[in-house]
């Protein structure tokens, strides 16, 4: 199990995740992949992509404009079909802010959890899931 590889994993229920280290096991860390955010979730959020947060001049502007009032400002990572899933979904972190954290958590995960392997991160995906790790304080 590689770190980039995308799984089913019986968390509370059957759930894709990524894998964010690899290796023999016992565990793993992961991220869940959940739904994109609806307009009713974005409400008081800024949320950019994976590829705007990639793009310095990008990530300025987008968080100079958001200014002072947003309650966070989120980047949601975009995984579909290229990476083995059926449905679009994204990993959704915070930027490091005071306040309500809108995000997938990361978690630890048992090798016995992990269903079955259904694609990888592209080398752009896996460039774009690492800057946004790395702006939300998690790598």
């Amino acid at each position: 199990m590689e770190r980039g590889e995308v799984w089913w994993a019986q968390i509370d229920e059957k759930r894709p995740v990524v894998l964010l280290s690899g290796g023999a096991g016992p565990e793993f860390r992961a991220m869940q992949i959940v739904e994109p955010a609806t307009p009713a979730q974005r409400l008081g959020f800024v949320l950019m992509s994976g590829e705007q947060a990639v793009d310095a001049d990008e990530l300025r502007r987008i968080v100079k404009e958001a200014g002072p009032d947003p309650r966070a400002i989120g980047i949601e990572v975009f995984f579909g079909a290229e990476e083995g899933l059926g449905e679009s979904g994204v990993v959704r972190v915070a930027l490091p802010k005071d306040g309500k954290i809108f995000c997938t958590w990361s978690t630890t995960i048992s090798e016995e959890y992990l269903i079955e392997r259904i694609g990888t991160l592209s080398p752009a995906k896996q460039h774009e899931l690492d800057v946004a790790l790395e702006l939300a304080g998690g790598e």
